[in-house]
């Protein structure tokens, strides 16, 4: 389904011959919500009308009002795509909507649909795989009898399924350099905390061991691995791509940067091993984005300043 939205924003930014695409926002909408039938096969339809959807899935560990305020957030950024979208065959300037390159950007300089990409990363996987399937409470689950008509204990689905939001392979790929390259949380894994990629792989594997031997000391320390390099991923991704933003001389280069850079930082919220709230991850992303006139207006200070706060808060 993630890919499925991925792939249906990012026909705004194609490079030539190929022709950039106008969005249609209720689309959006319904692959975001997971309704009409949206996707790509059949089954994806049928998973969105049982009621596995992405909307419902993100910021589920939260509490009802700051969930709404999440996914609020996320509708409210598809609406703004749409809006560019319709100026995505334009010239970006101050104030108008266009592209710069490759790349569709708001008014402001926002390269949105990265925003929402990355902020997903957080708000979707990192949340389901950290906050919600990962936490003690879950693996707390049954574990001494196979769920009804199932083959596996409750304990044992919730583990699988944190696989799930991590990889859509059965073995992880973990080395950037082998292809096909795994994508989303993985992909940033591989790329932007390398050394710790294969190490989570292996906290997978040794973890739904332990579920079997009923080995809870073992399954919290490999939970704790990979929740703790989940989060400190996200926090590398956006100091790099902050830095891109500071160090790229073009402007198409510049917002692409920025706006990946943006979507990780608000996906910092959901780091919770590392203490990070609201609060904190809205006072870095509004030092970013808060001026008159947005990234056009982005001074390298500003950027700076984000980039100490997520290295102080996440002892990089």
């Amino acid at each position: 389904m993630f890919t499925d939205l991925n792939n249906y924003m990012a026909t705004v930014a194609v490079a030539a011959p190929a022709t950039p695409a106008t969005l249609d926002l209720a689309k959006l909408r319904n692959l975001y919500a997971g309704t009409n039938a949206p996707f790509t096969t059949a089954a994806l339809n049928a998973s969105a009308a049982a009621g596995v959807q992405l909307r419902d899935k993100t910021a589920a560990s939260f509490s009802d009002a700051t969930a709404t305020t999440v996914r609020t957030y996320m509708d409210t950024k598809l609406a703004e795509l749409a809006t560019a979208s319709q100026s995505v065959n334009q010239l970006a300037t101050p104030g108008n909507a266009g592209r710069l390159g490759r790349y569709l950007v708001d008014a402001r300089g926002f390269e949105v649909n990265q925003i929402i990409q990355k902020g997903l990363l957080g708000a979707l996987l990192l949340d389901q795989i950290g906050n919600v399937l990962l936490t003690p409470t879950s693996l707390a689950a049954n574990n001494a009898k196979v769920a009804e008509g199932k083959l596996h204990t409750e304990r044992e689905h919730n583990w699988d399924l944190a696989y799930g939001y991590m990889t859509t392979n059965a073995t992880m790929v973990t080395d950037i350099n082998i292809t096909p390259r795994e994508r989303f949380l993985a992909g940033y894994l591989n790329e932007k905390n390398g050394p710790a990629s294969p190490g989570v792989y292996l906290a997978f594997l040794k973890g739904r061991a332990a579920i079997v031997n009923n080995d809870d000391a073992t399954l919290k320390t490999q939970a704790d691995l990979i929740r703790t390099e989940l989060e400190k991923t996200l926090a590398k991704s956006a100091v790099s791509y902050l830095t891109r933003r500071k160090a790229a001389a073009a402007l198409d280069v510049k917002a692409h940067a920025l706006g990946e850079g943006i979507g990780f930082v608000y996906a910092l919220r959901f780091c919770t091993k590392y203490g990070v709230d609201t609060a904190w991850a809205d006072s870095v992303m509004n030092g970013l984005t808060s001026g008159s006139q947005g990234a056009w207006t982005l001074t390298n200070a500003q950027a700076d300043a984000a980039i100490a706060a997520i290295n102080t808060k996440f002892s990089l």
